[in-house]
């Protein structure tokens, strides 16, 4: 069964957005305008159970939840959510999880921590702190970095595209894959199969960029 709910909230000064899934894909825009506008797309079998939108607001934070019924102490894994959100790009987005599905970001000046489980991560002119996933790539594109970075995954390759005017200090490092970089550095890496390294700095280095796999290759592009 398929059912599509609409919501939208206003934005007051200071609003922080959190997001939650367990099943299904998360789409987070910037837009301009002045509200949160929510579509979500619940999905779930004959046999499963309707799966809940939960929304609440503590303080500042304005927390979005899929919520997944149980039956006979067994969580139904046929039920699934699907968003797609645009949110006033000043507005941050303090932390966005999953577990099986992917993440995409799109035009939001500050991000806190992008994370999921099994899932591909993509992210383009976003700032954030942290994007992490275990089964999955990741590719982002920055245009600007005002802090440190966390970008890491464990089965997966990363593609990351930096501004050539950042002020960063890039670690990349892969157990197992190949790393490649447009931006000038130093590339070490064992004389077969082994570990992988590169270092490499744009402007004065000011903040940290740190890229890591195990199990996949790194790009590093230059924009």
């Amino acid at each position: 069964m398929i059912e599509v709910v609409e919501r939208e909230y206003k934005v007051e000064e200071s609003l922080k957005l959190k997001l939650g899934n367990v099943n299904g894909r998360i789409r987070i825009e910037g837009y301009d305008g002045d509200t949160i506008k929510l579509k979500a797309e619940k999905k779930w079998g004959l046999l499963g159970t309707e799966p809940k939108i939960k929304v609440k607001k503590e303080g500042n934070i304005l927390k979005i939840e899929a919520k997944h019924g149980k039956s006979f102490g067994v969580s139904m894994g046929e039920s699934a959510v699907n968003f797609d959100i645009l949110v006033p790009k000043s507005v941050e987005v303090g932390k966005v999880g999953n577990v099986n599905g992917s993440i995409s970001l799109k035009n939001i000046e500050k991000v806190g921590k992008v994370a999921t489980v099994n899932g591909s991560i993509t992210a383009e002119n976003v700032f954030a702190g942290k994007i992490s996933t275990v089964n999955g790539s990741i590719k982002a594109m920055l245009s600007s970095i005002n802090g440190d970075l966390v970008i890491s995954t464990v089965n997966g390759s990363i593609e990351v595209y930096l501004s050539k005017d950042s002020d960063i200090e890039v670690n990349a490092h892969s157990v197992n894959g190949k790393i490649a970089s447009e931006i000038p550095g130093e590339l070490s890496k064992a004389p077969f199969h082994g570990p992988k390294s590169f270092k490499g700095v744009l402007g004065e280095g000011k903040y940290n960029v740190k890229i890591s796999t195990v199990n996949g290759n790194i790009s590093i592009k230059a924009l």
